[in-house]
């Protein structure tokens, strides 16, 4: 015998998310034993589904009929064990409402009645938390997908965009919420179906009004149909995330009919009238014993009720063929088998993990946005607000600020924001041609503190003003773009800086070379050694120690490294046949103990040695930190030795502290000379007329490069030079301006000839190209610069032949407070050789 439940079941269990929901048949029986046999055949799926069994006489009109399968002791009544809310029943409900209400008042008693049945109502904390976290299901998605909308703009990344994402989470689930519980959100339904229709722009008072006054027989139609419409709702595979997308087994519904014109049969009949005539079909299967005499949808003899299995596959096959009405008809001959006494377990386990899914989909849903929100958030303040070439180390954005785009306002301030700003726009239009190369500035940008006489930020501004000048001013083809790369304060994070710019040169062949470099420190060493790996051309501006360049693991140059400006040994070589010919016969040097600084340590160590060389007795080398004891008991203990002249391989910051501490002291008889490095320059710029008018110092230091040496002598200023001549850049360190500007020149002009050399289906140069031709600056091909002529050493060892070194006095002059008393190499190419002797074979750089 056929397994008749299993028919039931089958019929019960809904098709998988992706399918359509089938028609679902009116199933009639007929016979002495019908509404038996229908109870026990259903009997086993009563906790399993919305079920509701409805007998003869129970209610007196069909409005309680539907009244009662709305209510929350039949197809409302929630299902144990799927964790879904139970059909909700909001159109019945309105229309039961405004049945109940008297027929007379006006509209504006009809809007209290509304009034207070929104505040009132059955509404209770179940449904309340049903409708929220429905709404919240939405939202919650929505407003993670705003914070990281908003997130976008790296000047809100942090509390700014998740502030606006709860609050759009907030507002949109308590509006969607509060419209859900109230029905508001649901009573445009009545505007689109056919009974007692809602007129476009009729009131929601005025409708309710038009209700109560309807003809039962109306009312009747429309309950039905709102019943059907409600369920509808309750499985419809809405866009947004929906109880409906959870329920995997159909409502089930048991009618006896034992008179014809009795209201269960008139209940089923405008059942029938409603979907025939709007075909919209019920997700519900209804089970109904029938007298002889109901109205049968064949002619043909009905089939026995063990035959069910039979009649439904018929059935669904015509189904298919859009062919049949709802009425699926049978007859109960016998009393019900003894298989339906049997006890039945549904098979209904995989129908009910749909729910599981739901509720699975329904976590991820609110769980998977806010993670993904969260950790999006995370790396792009990790990125600097998602910079794809920078990373936020220590509280600072390192690596390659303007790659992507356009430098963000956030990251800098003061005149570094505005330099890099107005290097951006000349990007713009560098980039607009299509025809361009970029070369990255490597620096320091976004210092934490600097003191008073620090001139790590006067240096980076700069070195900004100096490329930004020459990218504005620069013509032909192709355009220059330049590349921001901040290696963050004291080039802490040089090395990841230096691996950022590695990759960005992977990913993008119009990156030519590397410069900047403007200290010699650790930070600058390692990105030596990362951009040498990377084969990419790097030239130095004021980067001076003798070893920077050299690398760790096999202690050779790279040949990828240029500087344009000279070596420490060179400095120290000027300085100590300066005191020589001052016939100075003792010092003391005064360095910077920092471990990490090679600038001071290279520096006072070359001094000591080309001292000693000059027959001058170093009486001491005196290392001082800012931490322990500082400048001035350096300055103390220098003064007890009696020197006739302090050697200061110090930095600027503590430069004026130390002469201070100096011309408060009896350091000998006489006026005492000091010869300080080139570090110190800006302080001279900034207090020139303090320290020249000093009377226990007199005060000399060497200069790399500066304006006043194209003063005198015959040698072409250029035409940035020629600029600074005439008042630009007065605030500048003049060192950072003018090699820096000489560094970039010589970088795009080996990027223009390689690129001017390249045939037009090469395209751009590659940076072999690039360390070809600057390798070939050098003797007859050397270059002019505006610190002097830059001519490479044709070595691995690519720094400059006899490249300018001055001493500046500290006195005042008509370019400032720097007087030129020595000066070593030539500025143009067509400049004769210093006759002074104290020129006469000064070396580059340190032996080997």
């Amino acid at each position: 015998m056929a397994d008749l439940r299993g028919v039931i079941a089958g019929l019960i269990r809904r098709p998988a998310f992706w399918r359509a929901d089938p028609p679902l048949p009116i199933v009639l029986v007929t016979g002495e034993h019908a509404f038996e046999a229908l109870t026990k055949l259903a009997k086993p799926f009563k906790g399993d589904v919305p079920y509701a069994s409805v007998e003869e006489g129970a209610h007196a009109n069909v409005s309680e009929l539907v009244e009662a399968l709305a209510g929350d002791r039949k197809l409302g009544k929630p299902v144990g064990g799927s964790f879904l809310p139970a059909p909700r029943f909001p159109f019945v409900q309105f229309v039961l409402w405004a049945k109940k209400q008297p027929e007379e008042g006006g509209y504006g008693e009809w809007k209290k009645r509304l009034r207070r049945r929104n505040r009132g109502g059955d509404h209770n904390v179940r449904t309340t938390a049903d409708f929220l976290t429905r709404a919240a299901t939405t939202w919650v998605p929505l407003g993670t997908f705003a914070v990281w909308w908003v997130g976008g703009a790296s000047d809100l990344v942090g509390i700014i965009p998740w502030l606006l994402g709860g609050t759009v989470a907030v507002i949109g689930t308590a509006a969607m919420g509060v419209l859900s519980i109230r029905g508001s959100l649901f009573t445009g339904w009545f505007r689109k179906q056919p009974y007692l229709r809602r007129a476009p722009f009729e009131r929601l008072p005025d409708y309710a009004s038009r209700l109560a006054k309807a003809s039962d027989p109306d009312l009747e139609l429309l309950l039905v149909h709102a019943l059907c419409g409600d369920m509808r709702t309750a499985y419809k595979k809405w866009v947004i995330p929906w109880p409906s997308w959870g329920r995997g087994l159909y409502s089930l519904v048991l009618l006896e009919i034992k008179n014809s014109s009795g209201v269960n049969a008139d209940f089923l009949h405008l059942l029938e009238k409603t979907t025939e005539e709007t075909g919209l079909l019920p997700p519900m299967i209804v089970l109904a014993s029938v007298p002889d005499d109901f109205t049968t949808a064949t002619s043909a003899k009905p089939l026995e009720f063990s035959d069910l299995d039979v009649a439904v596959k018929k059935w669904q096959e015509l189904a298919k063929r859009r062919l049949p009405r709802l009425r699926l008809d049978l007859r109960s001959s016998d009393p019900p088998s003894d298989q339906l006494a049997q006890t039945y377990k549904p098979r209904l386990v995989r129908s009910r993990l749909r729910a599981l899914g739901y509720w699975g989909a329904v976590l991820l849903l609110v769980t998977a946005p806010l993670a993904w929100v969260f950790w999006a958030q995370q790396d792009r303040d990790a990125h600097c607000g998602g910079l794809a070439w920078v990373e936020r180390i220590d509280g600072e954005c390192v690596g390659v600020v303007n790659a992507a785009e356009d430098t963000p306002d956030d990251l800098f301030d003061g005149e570094v924001k505005n330099l890099i700003k107005k290097i951006d726009e000349n990007n713009d239009f560098a980039t607009s041609s299509g025809r361009y190369v970029s070369v990255v500035l490597f620096g320091e940008f976004s210092i934490k503190k600097a003191a008073a006489d620090d001139t790590r930020l006067a240096s980076a501004i700069s070195e900004l003003a100096a490329v930004e000048e020459y990218q504005r001013t620069v013509s032909g083809t192709p355009r220059l773009r330049v590349l921001i790369a901040n290696a963050g304060d004291n080039f802490r994070q040089g090395r990841r800086t230096a691996e950022l710019i590695t990759r960005l040169a992977e990913a993008d062949r119009h990156v030519m070379g590397v410069v900047g470099f403007g200290r010699s420190v650790e930070g600058v060493r390692q990105a030596v050694d990362v951009l040498h790996a990377a084969k990419i051309p790097m030239v130095a501006g004021t980067a001076t120690a003798d070893r920077l360049g050299y690398l760790d693991d096999t202690g050779n140059p790279s040949p990828y490294y240029f500087h344009v400006g000279p070596t420490n040994f060179r400095e120290a070589s000027l300085a100590a046949r300066f005191a020589g010919r001052l016939k100075l016969t003792s010092a003391v040097i005064v360095q910077d103990g920092s471990p990490s600084d090679d600038y001071t340590n290279n520096l006072a160590a070359d001094l000591e040695t080309t001292l000693v060389q000059q027959g001058v007795d170093v009486k001491d080398r005196l290392s001082y930190t800012v931490n322990a004891g500082g400048i001035s008991a350096a300055a103390v203990k220098a003064c007890e030795l009696k020197p006739d002249v302090l050697m200061y391989a110090g930095r600027a910051p503590e430069f004026r502290d130390f002469l201070v501490a100096i011309e408060g002291k009896a350091c000998g008889t006489g006026v005492l000379k000091v010869i300080a490095g080139d570090d110190v320059v800006k302080v001279v710029v900034d207090h020139g007329a303090e320290i020249a008018n000093m009377k226990q110092v007199e005060v000399y230091h060497l200069a790399l490069a500066n304006r006043a040496l194209w003063s005198a002598g015959s040698a072409k200023p250029t035409a940035f030079v020629g600029r600074l001549l005439q008042g630009a850049h007065r605030k500048a360190a003049d060192e950072n301006l003018i090699l820096t500007y000489d560094a970039i020149s010589v970088v795009y002009q080996a990027a223009n000839a390689a690129y001017l050399a390249a045939s037009t289906d090469q395209g751009l140069p590659s940076r072999g190209d690039i360390l070809y031709r600057l390798s070939r600056t050098s003797g007859s091909s050397s270059w002019e610069g505006s610190g002097g002529v830059i001519d490479f050493a044709p070595s691995e060892r690519h720094g400059p032949v006899n490249k300018v070194v001055a001493i500046m006095k500290v006195e005042k002059t008509a370019w400032g407070y720097a007087k030129p008393v020595v000066r070593c190499g030539v500025l143009d190419t067509n400049e004769p050789p210093p006759k002074d002797a104290i020129c006469d074979r000064l070396p580059d750089a340190a032996p080997k």
